[in-house]
């Protein structure tokens, strides 16, 4: 089938199954067969990709859930290991934003998920095309059943032992083992009984926590953890250093929009 044919039908899709993409956002496929390939829970999915795609290097800040929602369904339901997902964000200037979503399968059985792009990181331009052999920013992660795990989260990079219950809780919500998701809650509720914790390890606790109740789609907990966020931040909001606890919260707050 034309790949321009293909475009099209994706648009009509979209349309039908009730969800907008913004004339900004053209979605690509050289195959339409729906092969729902992508397993992880969407929690992995809208963090990972929202965080590393949209705001890290100021690629697409102004995105919205529907922008976002769009390449993310159209990722899970066509992206495999023989069929490649592409998308063109219209931004301004000379040169759009080209991503491109591979599956890798390696030797060994292990799997990647693999995001491309034309940004290049030393030019801090998007350039023409994608060249996957040059410095052009991509991101790659590790799928495990239903999880989804950023290189650098894997359990194997990192030290468990070192840290405080706060970034072990944090370690076990992202990493590739299982087992050790059952004991976040407790881990975060031992570390926020300390009675020394400072406004930002507070917030930081409480933010985890929040991603925690959206992992587990506890709804109302969701709800109730958010009031509580934005309570602290409010009291706090003369604290200078909170800036990025508040980027992060605003992260998870349009992550919480996507997974509706």
């Amino acid at each position: 089938m034309h790949r321009k044919i293909v475009t099209l039908l994706l648009l009509a899709i979209f349309t039908n199954f009730g969800y907008s993409q913004s004339e900004k956002i053209k979605i690509k496929t050289d195959n339409l067969t729906e092969v729902n390939y992508l397993q992880m829970d969407d929690f992995y999915l809208t963090h990972y990709l929202y965080i590393d795609l949209f705001l890290r290097e100021n690629l697409f800040p102004e995105s919205n859930p529907e922008d976002v929602s769009s390449i993310l369904k159209a990722l899970k339901k066509y992206v495999s290991v023989e069929n490649k997902l592409d998308v063109e964000i219209e931004k301004p200037g000379k040169r759009n934003y080209l991503i491109r979503f591979a599956i890798l399968k390696k030797d060994d059985g292990t799997e990647l998920l693999i995001a491309f792009t034309n940004w290049s990181l030393k030019k801090k331009v998007f350039e023409k095309e994608i060249k996957i052999e040059n410095d052009s920013y991509t991101r790659w992660y590790f799928l495990n059943g239903n999880k989804m795990t950023y290189r650098k989260d894997m359990a194997d990079k990192n030290d468990y032992s070192s840290m405080n219950k706060s970034d072990l809780a944090n370690a076990y919500l992202f990493d590739e083992l299982t087992d050790n998701d059952s004991q976040i809650k407790n881990t975060i509720d031992n570390f926020l009984k300390q009675s020394d914790l400072s406004v930002s390890d507070k917030i930081m606790a409480n933010l985890i926590l929040l991603k925690y109740h959206v992992f587990q789609k506890e709804n109302k907990k969701v709800s109730k953890q958010s009031e509580y966020l934005n309570e602290l931040f409010e009291k706090n909001k003369s604290e200078s250093n909170l800036n990025g606890l508040q980027m992060a919260y605003d992260a998870t707050k349009f992550q919480i929009e996507l997974m509706k």
